[in-house]
């Protein structure tokens, strides 16, 4: 009589572990291929009619530069790496390179006869990985593609704007910045930077 109420409870611990075994696959599953991290942050100043001093801090987040930009949005460009899903899967985050700034105009007629204005924001000097890395295709190769990806946003000295890397590109979101009286909630997700004392 013990054996036969042993087997069945030795099946309901196998059959709980295999249960967590899935559901602990399942998660890291989706926070593989749903991961994102911060890769820019940039704030605007209008200085004239449809020109803004842009603020950007990226890399360490240690230095920020100013570029001068013309028009109605911003638009950054990063050339983008991304990883078949199960490289993801064994923890290869999408690799990217920020290559550009500029402005962008939001009627199309003024995009094709208004000034024009971009910024370089990568060095040529050093080996790029990402292009490297981009080059080896085919069946048994972790990289599923290599392409270029751009966001943009309304120029607004309201608001801060944080780019993220994702596992399939760019995106950005925007908040109020501390003490701009801008309406909205939401949340915030602190950069730790980390930088030296200067």
């Amino acid at each position: 009589m013990k054996r036969l109420i042993t087997l069945p409870l030795y099946g309901l611990v196998l059959l709980a572990g295999l249960l967590a075994l899935l559901l602990g696959s399942n998660l890291h599953t989706w926070n593989r291929l749903t991961s994102e991290s911060p890769i820019a942050e940039l704030t605007f100043t209008k200085t004239g009619p449809r020109e803004y001093d842009a603020t950007i801090a990226f890399g360490d987040f240690c230095t920020a530069q100013t570029y001068r930009l013309i028009g109605e949005h911003w638009r950054l460009d990063a050339q983008f790496l991304k990883w078949r899903p199960w490289a993801n899967l064994l923890g290869f985050d999408a690799m990217y390179r920020i290559e550009r700034l500029g402005g962008r105009y939001l009627a199309v007629a003024d995009e094709n006869t208004e000034a024009h204005l971009a910024h370089a924001l990568h060095s040529t000097k050093l080996p790029d990985l990402t292009e490297i890395m981009g080059r080896y295709k085919g069946r048994l190769s972790p990289v599923d593609t290599f392409y270029g990806s751009s966001v943009y946003d309304a120029m607004d000295e309201l608001h801060v704007f944080r780019v993220y890397r994702s596992q399939s590109g760019l995106l950005v979101r925007k908040q109020p910045l501390a003490g701009s009286g801008a309406a909205g909630g939401g949340f915030t997700i602190p950069i730790d930077t980390s930088c030296p004392d200067e």
